[in-house]
This record gives C-alpha cells, sequence and structure tokens, in this order.
C-alpha cells in the first residue's frame, strides 16, 4: 500500500500543440494543459470521489483517533469518528487537514494535532487506463492506479520502456478536458532524465493517449 501526497504538475518545460490536425481549439499553455484534466476527472491534488484518507487525532500527547480511514461520498464528505461528516472534496490535503482540525477543536479545550494522508487503495481499473501507441515494446493500455494519475515516466515504464528506434524528444499527449476539447502536448523525454525538468514529466489520467514516433535514421 502507497501513501502519498498529492502533487499538482504545472508543466513549464513542454511545448504545447493545438488547434492542429482539424481541431478548432486554441494553443493553450502547458500550465493550462496540466490542469485540464480529462472528463469527469477532479484537478491534480484535490481529494475527490473515492478517494479513501487515512486520519489521526492527538490531544495532549493522547491518540484520540488512531489510523482512521474514510472513504470520500458523491457529496465530497468523509464520515470521521465523533465529529461526523466533513466536507473536504475538492480541497488539497493540507486544507483537508485545516477543516477537520478546525471540526475536531470544537471537541477538546486543547487544539487537535491533525495527521492527514491520501491513500492509494484503488480497485482493478478503478481510475481507467492510458493508451501507449508507437515504439515502445509492449504498446496498448495502461491501467491508472490513482484519482490523481500517473507520471510519463511511470506509463512509459509500465509499457516496457522505448523500443530502440523511439523518437524521446517529441512524445505526443492526447487529451480531452472535461469541456470536450481536445488539446494535444509534445514532451521532450530528455528533459526529464537528463536535465532534471521535472515538470516535464505530466501526470496522466483516465482517457489520456501517448503516443512515441519513430526516429529518422
Amino acid at each position: 500500500m502507497r501513501r502519498f501526497f498529492a502533487m499538482a504538475a504545472l508543466g513549464l518545460g513542454v511545448a504545447v500543440v493545438a488547434g492542429c490536425n482539424g481541431w478548432d481549439s486554441p494553443s493553450v499553455s502547458t500550465r493550462d494543459f496540466a490542469q485540464r484534466n480529462p472528463r469527469g476527472m477532479a484537478h491534480a491534488g484535490q481529494l475527490s470521489e473515492g478517494d479513501t484518507i487515512e486520519l489521526s487525532v492527538e490531544v495532549d500527547g493522547n491518540m484520540e483517533v488512531s489510523m482512521h480511514r474514510a472513504t470520500i461520498n458523491p457529496y465530497g464528505v468523509a464520515t470521521l469518528p465523533l465529529v461526523g461528516d466533513v466536507r473536504i472534496g475538492g480541497l488539497k490535503v493540507d486544507a483537508a487537514r485545516d477543516v477537520i482540525a478546525k471540526a475536531y477543536a470544537a471537541y477538546y479545550v486543547s487544539s487537535p494535532l491533525v495527521m492527514l494522508n491520501s491513500v492509494e487503495d484503488a480497485g482493478d481499473g478503478e481510475w481507467g487506463y492510458v493508451t501507449v501507441t508507437g515504439k515502445v515494446l509492449q504498446p496498448g493500455r495502461v491501467q491508472v492506479k490513482s484519482s490523481r494519475g500517473m507520471n510519463l515516466t511511470e506509463v512509459i515504464q509500465q509499457s516496457g520502456g522505448f523500443a530502440a528506434s523511439a523518437k524521446r524528444n517529441d512524445i505526443r499527449v492526447t487529451r480531452t478536458d472535461s469541456g470536450g476539447r481536445r488539446l494535444r502536448v509534445s514532451v521532450n523525454y530528455e528533459d526529464i532524465g537528463l536535465k532534471g525538468d521535472v515538470d516535464a514529466d505530466l501526470s496522466l489520467f483516465d482517457g489520456d493517449i501517448v503516443y512515441v514516433p519513430e526516429r529518422m535514421f
């Protein structure tokens, strides 16, 4: 089981191509691309329906709530010990922690210390698939393990890595955003590994398509 804190990708070192191949959508910035998650998906970094949180509450050195897990319902609400329903859907982990701390503060004289993690606990296919085509060793669908997607580097690894003829400096990712608009971004994979450009390691979600073209010798 992996626990993680949500992080929003900004995608600063990536070139975006839109409004081509018959698409009438205008060009967008890489920041805009990273924030335009697929139809039906929450914004990266935010808690959403189906996410599981793990909560501990300590007051005056005493553990009042120990390792309690709760799942966010379709209304963005998690039901917690003592305080009951708390609305945290759409919030990032730090903001959700503050909201929960205020809820518990009403029950104690001393300020409660709230520890909150988002827990990856998805079933098979729950968060959908990314499709990988082109010059990878195992083209096909890659299962997304979390509501927050998975990074491009991980998707490539899950596809067996690059074929020898892969053109790594022009990987193309296609996405349909929540408004139905199709966007495409071109990523130089070498910038991630050789230059340490973590912003180029985009978060991918259900419905995204990755195409690795062939290098011309």
